[in-house]
Formats: structure tokens, sequence, C-alpha cells
């Protein structure tokens, strides 16, 4: 199935538009192939990203990872901007907006739809208004630059809104359970063992699944194998490689390890789920 491509923008590698209504539903869920920022004052409707369903709210802001896949509800509508940009950005990003790759787009849900403060929103907005103004200002030397900068204190202050809301919780226990879920989405494709991750984070494995329990209500274990299916319903949907270049792309040994894995994680073979035709 081919993937809807509504990437637009600056030399291909960022854009903004403004959003007044009707999200333009498509009744087919889109992978997309940037990184994607909603930032808005009123939303109504639903998202749904990789399965999990958020609800579009009041002074928000919505974060979408290059590779997942999303789908906006019909009656989904959203005044305010949306910002694409490739992975490019971040060669170009200093080690200050580089970073905020781990911290905002790391495939974790507790991350993707931000509850901001009204503030902090419509501070938020002003800056993406001037983003907004500056690519739509005549072209001049430099002007990538220009919009680059921007969109780098974009990132920042977005993420400065997901840190004061992850402080709310103010405990050592979530920021473990936070670093853990950057972690795996890191390393997905390299490790699956619960082992590796909690020597990564200088802890035990009971300890790590002690906190995993408490602060996302899954063990380690089930949120590594939904990081990793996640990834090959994507992979079986999106694309025609064959089952054994999926299955060596996310680290098993055989075709029939992974049909293993995937059937006991879905209870469909790899192939079965593939000519379902649905995500």
């Amino acid at each position: 199935m081919e993937l809807t491509d509504n990437t637009k923008g600056f030399e291909d590698e960022f854009s903004i538009i403004r959003l007044d209504g009707n999200m333009g539903y498509n009744h087919q869920p889109q992978r997309t192939a940037v990184n994607r920022i909603y930032i808005y004052q009123n939303g109504t409707g639903s998202v749904t990203i990789d399965k999990t369903s958020l609800h579009l709210e009041k002074y928000q802001v919505l974060l979408i990872a290059k590779g997942q896949i999303f789908l906006f509800s019909e009656d989904s509508s959203l005044a305010g901007y949306e910002i694409t940009f490739t992975d490019a950005f971040w060669e170009k990003a200093p080690e200050s907006a580089s970073n905020c790759k781990s911290v905002l787009f790391n495939l974790n849900a507790d991350n993707q739809g931000l509850a901001a403060e009204k503030d902090d929103l419509e501070e938020l907005f002003s800056v993406t208004a001037m983003l907004n103004r500056e690519s739509q200002s005549k072209n001049y030397i430099n002007k990538t630059d220009a919009l680059a900068a921007y969109l780098k204190i974009i990132m920042i202050k977005t993420a400065n809104i997901n840190f004061s809301l992850q402080e709310r919780y103010n405990s050592s226990d979530r920021k473990i359970y936070t670093h853990f879920l950057e972690l795996v989405s890191q390393n997905y494709q390299k490790t699956r063992e619960v082992s590796a991750y909690a020597g990564f984070l200088n802890i035990t494995n009971k300890q790590l699944s002690g906190i995993c329990h408490k602060q996302g209500g899954n063990p380690p274990k089930k949120i590594i194998a939904g990081m990793i299916i996640n990834e090959a319903k994507r992979m079986l949907y999106f694309s025609a490689s064959p089952v054994k270049e999926i299955a060596s792309v996310l680290n098993f040994s055989s075709t029939e390890q992974f049909s293993h894995f995937f059937k006991k994680q879905t209870s469909f073979s790899p192939q079965v789920y593939r000519n379902l035709g649905q995500f």
C-alpha cells in the first residue's frame, strides 16, 4: 500500500501551515516521512498514533515522530499551526536543540499530547506565528538559517513544557521511567533484553519492573515488545519488504523466531497480518 505523501516545505526540509478548522479527514492511516508538531489553542476530535488515541483539546502541543502512523478522526478540528521537518534539521541543530529529539520524539505516547499551561502555549504560539510570517516572506540569503533558528526556539520551548509536566510528578522513579522509554525507543532494534536496559540505568531487573508497573502499568518486557510490534506492523503495512528482511532489521536471528514473537503478541502470523491490509 502506498503512503499518502503530504510533505510540503521550504527546500523540503521543513514547512509551516496555519490550521483553521477541519484536518482534511483521510480514511487511511498515514505513515509520516517527517517529524510533525501541532501547536494549537483549540482542538476537537481525536487522533490515533500507533494505535494510541489522543483527545484534541485546548492549549495542546501534539508531536508525531518520523515513521509513526497517524489518523485524525472525521470530526477533528485544530486552530493553530502544523510544523513539519525532516531529519536534516537535526544535522544542523546545536546540541541544545538536537537533544530535544530524544526527549520529544522518542515514540513515547506520554510525550505526544502535551497539555500546556495557557501562558506557556500563548508564548509558544507567538514564536510560531513569527516563524509562519518569516516563511511567507521573500527569499533572501540565509533565509534557511533564519527559519531554522525560529524552529530551534520552538523545539526548546516545547521541551521545556514537557519538562515542566514531568516535574509535576517530582519523583526519581518517574525520571527513571522516562529515561527507560527513551532508551527503548533508541535501542529496540538492537536488544530486547530487559537486563540490558536495567544495566543502562544502573538498577536491577526487579527495580525496573517495579518502576514500570508503578509509572505505566506495564512490565518492561511488554513495553519493549510493544515498540517492536509497532515497527513491525508499520513495515508490514507500508512496505513490500519480505518477512525475512523485516526480521533481520528488527534483530531476530531467523524468520521463524520473528514469526513466533509476532504471533505471540498479535495472534496473527506476519504474513496473515499483512494480508489483512489494515494497521
